[in-house]
């Protein structure tokens, strides 16, 4: 019995500890222990980019809320300026990266208020109808909206993505008739 207490105890400071070192993007429920800097929801790993950082975060949130009726939460949101605060945080080449309903990472090339947007819808469908949806939700629908609502400037997406983008702009169109969140929600 003794040796069985000991090896729960050790597991119980053992998966933690590898769950923080080895799968990065769970570093965001910690943010303040792996460099950045936060102020209430926005962290930052340059301080003095932060009035940028709730400006490009607060525009991303009352265009998306004025032009699609989305409300979103206050997310914890870190924004990385070096690539080092990028790779503390697992993003690898992504602009941004939404950790279900727990929190965001912006990189460096991610200050755009379209790339903001996007993990912001990502954030809402999550907050919305749970973390699980963003890896076992249609493609079309989590990743097309997020390319569609966004305002994705982009002419031509590399595919699957341009196909999602397309599908969701169809169905978008076909289902204006209720909110955004109920039309989402009747098919997830």
């Amino acid at each position: 019995m003794k040796h069985l207490m000991l090896a729960l105890a050790s597991l119980l400071v053992i998966v933690p500890v590898a769950t923080f070192a080895f799968y990065k993007p769970v570093r965001i429920l910690l943010p303040e222990a792996f460099g950045v800097n936060c102020y209430q929801n926005v962290c930052v790993d340059d301080s003095a980019q932060r009035d940028a950082a709730v400006a490009l975060l607060n525009t991303a949130k009352e265009n998306l809320r004025t032009q699609h009726g989305l409300n979103i939460n206050d997310p914890k949101i870190i924004f990385c300026n070096t690539g080092k605060c990028q790779s503390t945080f697992g993003l690898g080449k992504k602009a941004g990266f939404t950790f279900g309903a727990f929190g965001i990472v912006i990189a460096p090339r991610g200050w755009k208020e379209y790339y903001v947007a996007h993990e912001l819808i990502h954030y809402w469908q999550a907050d919305n109808f749970g973390s699980l949806v963003l890896l076992n939700g249609w493609p079309w629908l989590i990743e097309g909206m997020a390319y569609s609502l966004s305002n994705d400037p982009r002419k031509e997406l590399h595919e699957p993505f341009e196909t999602y983008r397309r599908k969701f702009s169809k169905w978008h169109r076909l289902n204006k008739d209720g909110t955004l969140r109920k039309s989402v929600g009747n098919i997830l």
